[in-house]
């Protein structure tokens, strides 16, 4: 995997960072070199693929919630030499054209750290790029989803947490601990740290998403990033979905993250080749490349 430093020297101007393939479940079903034709078009010089990695076989023991969200959150375990040998296949292809970084988006569970620091140094060398994120909050019935339809995020963790503003607080303590996180090979850039809030104009406009607990967690997130030298996904995805019409980190996040000099990498968080620049004026003409 490159280096925090080998990362840092990518010009952010040019760099997509959050992408998906046809190896995704829940993705269009696209192929992913028609995603990279349009990411040239599109004037990206830096294109990582970050495909789902598989989940914990452990995860499937106790699945709860949908089962759209259960068993299309990644591809398994016996697919990822094919999607490896085909990136890199494309990665030499397009050479001449862009800079494919391929890898992988890794989910962080604390209950299966031990896997997928295991999974980290086995493919560690074969991976260019990642992002570390989290999709999945601890429930009494067992890991339920924060981001597959609103209906599930209201009966499963905002039932189970009791309310919207309480979720925040328990997924950013969880974006903390994969922060937190030492192992060799771990991604040096964090997912989406403000998915929790996908779903909030399916609310009442006054519900809570924030208290002075989520500002002294937010806080602490930045001031750890800042003092590793790591990076946050810019993820725009979010600011084309009537449910949240914002990109995550908010603006005023954002910008706190722009204070403290931690590299913002625009994700477009692409799943279709119609989303592959979904957000990157705004990203640029708001300057979140500084």
């Amino acid at each position: 995997m490159l280096s925090k430093t080998s990362l840092g020297a990518i010009d952010r101007h040019t760099w997509s960072g959050h992408n998906h393939t046809e190896f995704c479940p829940h993705g269009s079903g696209e192929d992913v070199e028609a995603f990279i034709r349009q990411a040239i078009l599109s004037g990206f010089k830096t294109y990582s693929i970050t495909e789902h990695f598989p989940l914990p076989p452990a995860f499937y023991d106790r699945p709860a919630g949908s089962r759209h969200a259960v068993y299309t959150a990644s591809f398994g375990l016996i697919e990822l030499p094919a999607y490896l040998e085909k990136m890199e296949r494309l990665k030499y292809k397009y050479r001449d054209q862009i800079r494919i970084l391929v890898g992988f988006e890794v989910d962080y569970f604390p209950e299966y750290a031990d896997w997928t620091a295991a999974q980290l140094a086995h493919y560690g060398d074969q991976i260019d790029d990642a992002l570390l994120s989290v999709h999945f909050l601890p429930t009494k019935t067992g890991l339920r989803a924060i981001d597959d339809t609103a209906a599930d995020f209201k009966d499963g963790v905002v039932a189970a947490y009791g309310s919207p503003l309480t979720v925040a607080n328990a997924y950013l303590e969880r974006v903390q601990a994969a922060i937190d996180w030492e192992t060799p090979n771990k991604p040096a850039r964090y997912g989406h740290i403000m998915l929790y809030r996908k779903w909030r104009n399916t609310f009442p406009a006054i519900t809570a998403w924030e208290d002075a607990t989520t500002r002294t967690l937010l806080t602490h997130i930045l001031d750890t990033v800042a003092d590793r030298g790591d990076l946050l996904d810019c993820n725009m995805a979010g600011l084309f979905r009537p449910t949240q019409t914002e990109f995550t980190p908010t603006l005023p996040w954002i910008q706190a993250a722009q204070q403290r000099q931690i590299p913002l990498v625009f994700g477009a968080d692409a799943h279709s080749v119609a989303a592959v620049d979904q957000g990157y004026n705004t990203y640029l003409e708001n300057h979140f490349d500084a």
